[in-house]
């Protein structure tokens, strides 16, 4: 039965990743920076680059949300109903006009869509794993994986060519991405969750048990019992913070300081990463295969550092061409953060309490999606306004809480091997 779903999902998740790629981050950003400057202060239209650009990582706050609101629900329903908001949100986008209310709408139904979609990744877990047996599950996500990326990355670079030749035919673009939502909602609609009445009648079940609630106080409780991967979220903060400024400095630093096409804007931030993240995910899955997380990101962070570093010095030395080599090695990290991200709790928590742990793990990534891209962007504004020819190297910044977070994770690898020589 397993093998019959497959097609089904492919085709929805085929066509989500279509619309995604309208919606990539750095595709978004370059739009506004380009589409929207003259509609409003520069400042504000970098603070809106800021929020389009960090809208997949904040969005994750409403993750929590979803979790409890799937508890006991019809989740091909509830799926489906947030892949026609993604398409609506999206549909939106292609409407308002150049001007400062078309600009906070672009951006507010940008943050819609991405919402929507953190919702359909939330409850999309609950689902592979009553369709798909453990040895079934990996092959399924990594086919998945594997074509979303390509998808997204295609569809965002054809959007950044026409860009190039027509700005506004990333509005037919955004169409095409709605309607390819509102197909995959249709598509899955009529799909099928093995014993899905069982699955919703032991959740809540589940739910009824005082300790296995998802409340903030049992998260909390969580995290001040588990030294180990207090430490892991507090590495993650300081390391995640400085990546997640990168994109809109990234993106508002290239227009500003470089004269580069937006469709090889679009291809340094979001599709030669992206198209890089498809083909070495198998790498890291290996290495994550045989590591303890904590070792893992003392290895794999370090591409982060050395990815943000040559954007850093692409920046300042107004150079184009370190811009390419930087945006390869950033696909590189993405796709080791990818499997990090998604698997790393599991050398902390227990099968019981595993959605708990990445609870926490997503809830932080939202708080540090909301604040840290307009503290990156921020910190860029005053550079230019008061430090005297020094913006150029706002860069720094984010490398520099990436570094710290690398050596972070350094410490923890060497703290966990002494313990584990002590205990031998």
């Amino acid at each position: 039965m397993a093998a019959a779903l497959v097609p089904r999902e492919l085709a929805s998740w085929g066509l989500t990743s279509l619309a995604l790629g309208a919606l990539e981050g750095g595709l978004l950003g370059i739009i506004v920076k380009n589409q929207f400057s003259g509609v409003a202060s520069p400042a504000m239209v970098n603070v809106a680059v800021a929020v389009v650009a960090a809208a997949p990582s904040f969005s994750n706050l409403s993750s929590f949300l979803f979790a409890r609101l799937a508890i006991g629900a019809d989740k091909l329903a509830l799926t489906s109903g947030l892949m026609a908001i993604m398409g609506a949100g999206l549909a939106v986008m292609a409407l308002p006009g150049i001007n400062a209310m078309g600009l906070v709408i672009f951006c507010l139904m940008a943050v819609v869509a991405r919402t929507a979609w953190s919702g359909i990744l939330t409850i999309r877990a609950a689902v592979w794993r009553a369709n798909y047996a453990r040895e079934w599950r990996g092959h399924v996500t990594a086919r998945i994986v594997q074509l979303g990326s390509l998808l997204v990355a295609g569809f965002s670079a054809l959007i950044g060519y026409v860009l190039d030749w027509q700005e506004n035919l990333y509005r037919p673009a955004f169409v095409i991405g709605a309607a390819c939502s509102l197909v995959a909602a249709w598509v899955y609609r009529r799909g099928r969750i093995r014993r899905h009445r069982k699955l919703r009648a032991l959740e809540l079940a589940e739910q009824s048990l005082k300790g296995n609630r998802l409340t903030p106080a049992v998260l909390l409780d969580l995290l001040r019992g588990d030294e180990d991967f207090r430490h892991y979220m507090i590495g993650m903060m300081v390391f995640g913070s400085g990546n997640l400024m990168l994109l809109p400095m990234l993106v508002v630093l290239i227009n500003d300081r470089l004269s580069v096409s937006q469709f090889n804007q679009v291809l340094i931030t979001s599709s030669l990463p992206l198209f890089i993240l498809c083909f070495s995910i198998p790498f890291w899955a290996r290495i994550l295969a045989r590591l303890h997380i904590f070792t893992y990101r003392a290895i794999h962070s370090w591409l982060f550092v050395a990815s943000s570093g040559m954007f850093a010095f692409a920046i300042i030395l107004g150079s184009e061409i370190l811009l390419w080599p930087a945006s390869l090695l950033l696909g590189g990290a993405y796709a080791g953060g990818h499997l990090g991200w998604n698997l790393g709790h599991n050398d902390f928590s227990s099968d019981g309490y595993a959605s708990h742990y990445m609870a926490i793990h997503v809830t932080l990534t939202g708080m540090r999606g909301l604040l840290m891209p307009l503290l990156g962007v921020g910190f860029y504004q005053w550079l230019a306004e008061y430090s005297g020819g020094l913006a150029e190297y706002a860069m720094l910044f984010p490398l520099g809480m990436t570094l710290a977070g690398a050596v972070g994770f350094v410490y923890l690898h060497f703290k966990r091997k002494r313990r584990l020589l002590i205990v031998a």
